[in-house]
């Protein structure tokens, strides 16, 4: 097994001799490999390289059709050698269908991979091989990119039932230490039996979204993709725990360490109900769920004036516990 990939041994569906399915898995294996290693020679020799190869590649930043070697290797080269890959540094591969048909090879399976920046995605990869000269080479390849997600240590993709479908192991060992949110018999789960309730009621909601025309309409009238912060509750410690639930790619994801739009939201509550930006500093804090004296301790003031800030905040959008702050904070925008 190479040191970054881990193949799972899941069942593989074919047609042809087992030790030949086992050399073109390797063969695509390889191919990989070198190209998270940025090796272009190693990379360039597990190609049939000839004018008939191809490389498509289809993910939510559009769609590349490269035909021919010379195209394919100058495009390669220039990902490899020069830097202008997507850094990936690790991957693994599952679901191999594989059907052979004389000197050719026909493969099908996921991925899962990350890049040098945290970010990780999910693709339906299918490969055309020949074989040359004994050995299994890359014809053809199709990249289909399912999900990509730069802040996928903070969350995990579930289905609607809030069992875990995929997630990081930097975002399990996480979970197993998570003060509120836990994995029990593979599902996500709150620690606290209302919060479980809150949270399964939203993941049950999102998953009606799941559907191609279901996400598109939602898109549609909406202006954007579905996502909604969920509150579940205030901790002992005065700390409102909030995650977030979004839709894409057919599939649920949790996030539960903070997310992107807080800070755009926030902006727009500022210019709503006036806040200050002594004020707006505290009710980013509690939004983030640290309370009232971590948010002290972060901006440097006594727990008094972050009080008094709190006071006015409550005062200002006419709300009065943390909870209901942060509901109302993260419903605008």
């Amino acid at each position: 097994m190479n040191r970054m990939n881990q193949l799972l041994g899941d069942p593989v569906s074919t047609l042809g001799d087992a030790a030949e399915k086992d050399a073109i898995i390797a063969a695509i294996n390889t191919e990989t490999q070198t190209f998270a290693d940025a090796n272009f020679e190693a990379w360039a020799a597990c190609w049939v390289q000839d004018e008939r190869v191809k490389n498509v590649c289809v993910s939510s930043i559009g769609q590349s059709v490269i035909s021919g070697w010379q195209n394919v290797q100058a495009e390669m080269k220039h990902a490899l050698v020069h830097g202008g890959g997507c850094g990936m540094v690790r991957f693994r591969q599952t679901n191999f269908e594989v059907t052979i048909d004389r000197q050719t090879a026909w493969v099908t399976f996921d991925q899962w991979a990350e890049d040098k920046d945290g970010g990780t995605w999910d693709s339906f990869e299918t490969r055309i091989l020949e074989r040359v000269k004994g050995d299994w080479k890359i014809a053809f390849i199709m990249f289909l990119e399912k999900h990509y997600d730069r802040i996928a240590r903070n969350g995990v993709c579930v289905d609607d039932k809030g069992h875990l479908v995929w997630a990081t192991p930097e975002t399990l060992d996480t979970l197993k230490h998570h003060p509120h949110l836990t994995v029990s018999a593979g599902r996500i789960r709150a620690r606290q039996r209302s919060w479980d309730r809150t949270l399964q009621t939203a993941l049950g909601q999102a998953s009606r979204y799941h559907g191609f025309f279901e996400q598109w309409r939602f898109t549609q009238e909406n202006g954007r993709p579905f996502h909604y912060p969920v509150v579940l509750g205030e901790s002992d410690e005065g700390r409102v725990v909030v995650v977030h639930v979004s839709v894409h790619d057919n599939s649920t994801f949790l996030l539960f360490d903070g997310d992107g739009s807080l800070d755009r939201r926030l902006a727009v509550a500022q210019a709503v109900f006036g806040l200050s930006d002594g004020q707006l500093k505290v009710a980013r804090h509690i939004a983030d769920g640290v309370g009232v004296k971590g948010a002290a301790d972060a901006l440097g003031i006594s727990v008094n004036t972050a009080r008094t800030h709190l006071a006015r905040l409550y005062a200002k959008t006419g709300v009065n516990s943390q909870t209901a702050l942060v509901r109302l904070l993260l419903s605008v925008g």
